[in-house]
């Protein structure tokens, strides 16, 4: 997994945007000195995840926000990023598809996004022997972008200060494809500062628990004696149980008489309960009976009666009443009916009866069982009490001393129990307090000559070709060349030197599926080797070096991209092979720099103050 960069650009309002556009596999931007290659270096640097701001010029006024464009894992990614600092903003879109898709906004920090798409999630680094931490985004810059002035500098690779540790170790990550979560772990000076007050605090419980202590006094005493003791307690344990045995069977049978009789006189009360209620029904049927019997009497004599009309206002009957109601048959069936319901309710009555005969005699049989356990239960209360009385314990010892004594013997042992625990954790605490040296061994083996035999492979093909060995020094992360180190040699000479180093590292890493940006971008790697002014003893003159350099760039297919920006002038057949993207300094003559040019300068200037600062 890698990424591949498409572009880098500014925008602003009311500008036309300055952009540069990337090859998939190698691309060359070059031109003189003070038309913004180094400038290129910057912003990427910052939009990949960096905090440092490019430097602003006049040019560079009326621009707002830097753009970065590059593609992983079939998605296109731009991130953008403001002049004036603030954080990244991310957005992604799928590729493949036949329409072009919009950009969608993306939750997330961009040094954690190329983490991921380099395949470093989840690796452990340490960032010092004492402390462990996950790949940042910052270890893939150092390993891929390197500015015009760290490449011939006489300093480690992995840098100086706090962040060479994990430099190094993100270097063997790439190397290898192993990171450090198996590493042991050096005790940091905080841990052993804590440590030593734990020790010190044990030390003093052990001083305090010895003056509660007797002097005279053994543990093999106090063990003795606390056997005895729970001897004698363990006696008259005994005699309580036998005491306990005798009365077991008796309070049992007590308990299930007891229990039954609880349960047979709830069943009593229930059945009294029930005769109550069926017996408030019953009187509640005789009731209802008694008032249809008057109202069946009362229709009766209401048939009787003769039609007349009113006597006081001379009113027939059948304009006061309803008619229906003065029907002959109307009083017979209102008879009818209430002789149906008196038969119905003589029916439940009859059924009622039988339940209310059932639950008395179901009541009858409960009072006489309640009354027979109720006597049961009497009797075993005075066997008990019989049993009782007539039990005798003696006793030889103070159960209440024992325990007083037991529990002081306890306290005793106790302590002789918490000083052992205590000379232990003492003895393990004065171990742990002591800061041991740990040994990080990084044995690159065989990928460490892998990346040692393709940076000569490079360099043989810039022109180096009296070079005879190459090996990796896994300690320094750096190469030997002949059997000395890099850093011994010319700042022109180490400088290229190390573009190779950073340039098979990548091939390698790609090759073996190891976490790696993808990217390597070099700011000039020649310049300092092909200096006029340089002091250098050269065994390979810088025009060859140059032009075998631009030679194996124009032709370079490896795995990766390889992003040049140089000052030195390319031949025309490498030029056509490699279609760099040149910056001429002239205006009027091809692009001027990064940025457009403007008769303004930027800030009103003339157009040859604009000149000296595109």
């Amino acid at each position: 997994m890698a990424i591949v960069l498409l572009s880098m650009s500014v925008h602003g309002p009311d500008r036309q945007p300055a952009e540069v556009t990337f090859h998939p596999s190698r691309q060359l931007i070059r031109g003189p000195s003070e038309t913004g290659k180094s400038y290129i270096y910057d912003c990427l640097w910052y939009l990949l995840g960096g905090n440092d701001l490019p430097e602003t010029f006049p040019l560079a006024q009326g621009y707002q926000e830097f753009r970065a464009r590059f593609v992983a894992e079939s998605k296109e990614y731009e991130v953008r990023k403001g002049m004036t600092g603030g954080a990244a903003a991310i957005y992604q879109r799928a590729l493949g598809s036949e329409e072009e898709q919009a950009f969608e906004f993306l939750e997330g920090e961009v040094g954690e996004l190329l983490v991921a798409l380099s395949g470093a999630s989840g690796k452990q680094i340490l960032r010092n022997h004492s402390k462990r931490g996950a790949v940042t985004g910052d270890d893939l810059r150092h390993w891929s972008l390197w500015s015009q002035s760290d490449i011939p500098a006489k300093q480690p690779t992995v840098g100086l200060g706090q962040a060479a540790p994990k430099h190094e170790a993100s270097f063997h990550l790439f190397l290898t494809g192993s990171d450090d979560s198996g590493i042991q772990l050096r005790k940091s000076q905080s841990e052993a500062e804590r440590t030593r007050g734990e020790l010190q605090a044990a030390e003093a419980a052990k001083e305090r628990i010895r003056s509660l202590m007797p002097t005279d006094v053994k543990r093999e005493e106090v063990v003795d004696a606390l056997e005895r003791v729970d001897t004698t307690l363990s006696a008259m344990t005994n005699q309580y149980e036998a005491r306990a045995s005798a009365l077991k069977d008796l309070r049992r049978q007590i308990a299930d008489t007891a229990d039954g009789l609880r349960r047979v006189e709830n069943d009593r009360n229930l059945a009294q309960a029930m005769i109550g209620r069926f017996e408030l029904l019953d009187s509640k049927y005789s009731n209802n009976l008694a008032r249809l019997g008057a109202t069946s009497e009362g229709v009766a004599f209401f048939q009787t009666l003769p039609t007349v009309d009113c006597p006081l206002c001379g009113t027939p009957p059948e304009q006061q009443m309803d008619p229906h109601d003065l029907r002959p048959g109307a009083p017979s069936r209102y008879r009818a009916a209430i002789a149906a319901e008196a038969e119905k309710i003589q029916t439940l009555r009859q059924g009622l009866s039988a339940a209310l005969t059932h639950e008395k005699s179901r009541y009858q049989v409960l009072k006489a069982a309640a009354q027979q356990l109720f006597s049961d239960l009497s009797a075993l209360q005075n066997r008990e009490t019989m049993v009782l009385q007539g039990t005798r314990v003696e006793f030889t010892a103070d159960p209440k001393s024992l325990a007083l004594r037991r529990s002081d013997l306890s306290a005793q042992l106790s302590n002789f129990d918490e000083l052992l625990r205590l000379e232990a954790e003492i003895s393990r605490l004065k171990k742990a307090a002591v800061r041991k040296r740990i040994t990080v061994n990084r044995d690159g083996g065989t990928f460490g000559r892998d990346v040692a035999d393709r940076a000569r492979r490079l360099l043989h093909a810039w022109g180096f070709d009296t070079i005879q060995n190459i090996a990796l020094d896994d300690e320094a992360c750096d190469l030997r060349i002949d059997d000395r180190a890099r850093l011994s040699y010319g700042a022109g000479v180490r400088g290229l030197y190390l573009s190779a180093l950073v340039v098979a590292l990548m091939e390698h890493a790609l090759d073996r599926g190891h976490p790696h940006l993808g990217v390597v971008v070099l700011d000039s790697p020649l310049k300092t080797y092909a200096d006029p002014e340089s002091t250098e003893d050269l065994e390979v003159p810088a025009e060859t070096v140059i032009d075998k350099f631009y030679a194996w760039l124009s032709t370079w297919k490896g795995r990766g991209q390889v992003i040049v920006l140089e000052n030195e002038q390319v031949k025309l057949d490498a030029a056509n092979a490699l279609a760099p993207i040149e910056f001429t300094r002239v205006r009027g003559k091809g692009r001027y720099g990064f940025y457009p040019l403007r008769d303004d300068g930027g800030k009103g200037e003339s157009p040859g103050a604009a000149e000296e600062i595109a």
